[in-house]
């Protein structure tokens, strides 16, 4: 509940076309809390990572390969199995969105199984086969919490009533 001076700041700022400061978000739009609850450094509030308020936005699916064709043609619904090249916080947040052509009304609220194989801290830049940067390995803590923590987040909306996440971690992150 907002004090009396506070209501006046807020207004004041209001009447001068000012931003409201960030610390007032939580006192204006307060979030239910569940029984128990995670605190961390740099934790997001859900509703502002829905909101892209992470800077992380849905973008247009970039399409790198269709398995089905003539060899195996398109499902019923004309469903084509792909491969999809991009970042996979924004490809969950362009399949939550539900707006891209590709995959709108087939996807979304329909994925049966969804495994992530995060990295595990290993402080390391890792390549591919061709010596092209594959991805870093550089998140630790409450940082690494937060990356694992938005996905799951985004990964839990497009899931099937009867869908299920699996997350594979070793010793090391799993005691974190």
């Amino acid at each position: 509940m907002l004090s009396k001076a506070e209501k006046d700041y807020i207004i004041e700022l209001l009447d001068k076309g000012e931003n409201i400061p960030e610390d007032f978000k939580n006192k204006l739009f307060p979030v239910e809390h569940k029984e128990y609850e995670l605190a961390y450094a740099g934790k997001m509030r859900k509703e502002d990572l829905f909101a892209n308020e992470d800077g992380s936005f849905p973008v247009p699916l970039q399409v790198e390969k269709v398995f089905n064709g003539t060899e195996h043609p398109s499902f019923d619904d004309g469903w084509r199995n792909m491969i999809i090249f991009g970042d996979n916080l924004q490809f969950l947040k362009t399949i939550y969105k539900n707006d891209d052509p590709i995959i709108k009304d087939k996807v979304k609220g329909k994925v049966k199984l969804i495994y992530i194989d995060p990295p595990f801290a290993t402080s390391d830049d890792f390549q591919s086969k061709d010596g092209a940067k594959a991805y870093t390995d550089k998140k630790k803590g409450a940082e690494f919490i937060e990356y694992l923590r938005k996905r799951l987040l985004l990964a839990k909306e497009v899931l099937a009533d009867d869908g299920s996440i699996y997350v594979h971690l070793d010793s090391k992150m799993g005691t974190i």
